[in-house]
């Protein structure tokens, strides 16, 4: 059973998009899980090191709608006391996932399931700050020292989008205009016609010259924080968006 999850984990590495990937996991699984109900204590290993592979999979090949299943699978094995060289990481993976679909009821419950020596990891610990900051505010520095390189990256552009599309309606809503090259900045687009693209999927009504895009529904209020302070924030968040693509 081990070899067969060896190879399995080595097709994935290899090419994840080899159409027999989907199959092969199909077959393992049944083997797996029936042998898990027959003698729960002698394939639980086995059942583990396959559900890590399938999140992996999942994830490598951006299959989200399936993911949750294979996460949570995964993660009862793990609250249950099972320990893996990487439980830290796919934990890790988990928290960012709830976060990144605001599960955030969830992602409380499951920290309070983490034992205390898995709060010293790296990865985790990103995580947590990651809450911490998104939970304020804290945009401008938002992934500090940490550059994602793995799987992980597929939730944290999901947050990363959806800061983006706040900025935006922010901005929609706060400021008349900005000039063409500061709106390139702050929404992270690379010309005028990605720009347009942006503003037509989200259905906003801007208009565009040579020199400046102007908003819709600007505010009569004056706005209460400094524009300029706010322009310049958003900016700085761009910095860190860049990181992850």
């Amino acid at each position: 059973m081990e070899q067969k999850l060896q190879l399995l984990s080595s097709s994935i590495q290899v090419d994840p998009n080899n159409p027999q990937i989907p199959q092969n996991l199909k077959h393992l699984k049944l083997e797996i899980f029936n042998e898990l109900a027959a003698n729960r204590q002698a394939t639980e290993k086995h059942a583990l090191h396959f559900c890590e592979l399938e999140v992996t999979y999942l994830l490598i090949s951006k299959q989200i709608e399936n993911f949750e299943l294979a996460i949570e699978r995964l993660m009862k094995f793990y609250n249950q006391g099972l320990e893996s060289r990487d439980k830290a990481h796919y934990t890790g993976i988990y928290l960012i996932y709830l976060l990144s679909f605001n599960k955030f009821a969830q992602y409380y419950s499951q920290i309070e399931l983490l034992p205390k020596d898995t709060f010293s990891n790296p990865f985790v610990h990103f995580v947590l700050q990651l809450e911490y900051k998104l939970s304020i505010g804290s945009y401008s520095d938002l992934l500090g020292d940490y550059h994602p390189t793995g799987i992980e990256t597929v939730f944290l552009e999901r947050i990363m989008d959806t800061i983006r599309l706040q900025t935006a309606l922010s901005a929609n809503a706060s400021y008349k205009s900005l000039t063409i090259e500061n709106a390139i900045k702050l929404f992270n687009v690379k010309s005028v016609q990605e720009l347009q693209q942006f503003a037509q999927k989200q259905h906003f009504k801007w208009k565009f010259d040579n020199h400046h895009v102007y908003f819709d529904n600007v505010q009569n209020v004056e706005n209460p924080l400094n524009s300029e302070f706010l322009i310049q924030n958003s900016l700085r968040y761009v910095h860190e968006f860049d990181k992850i693509i």
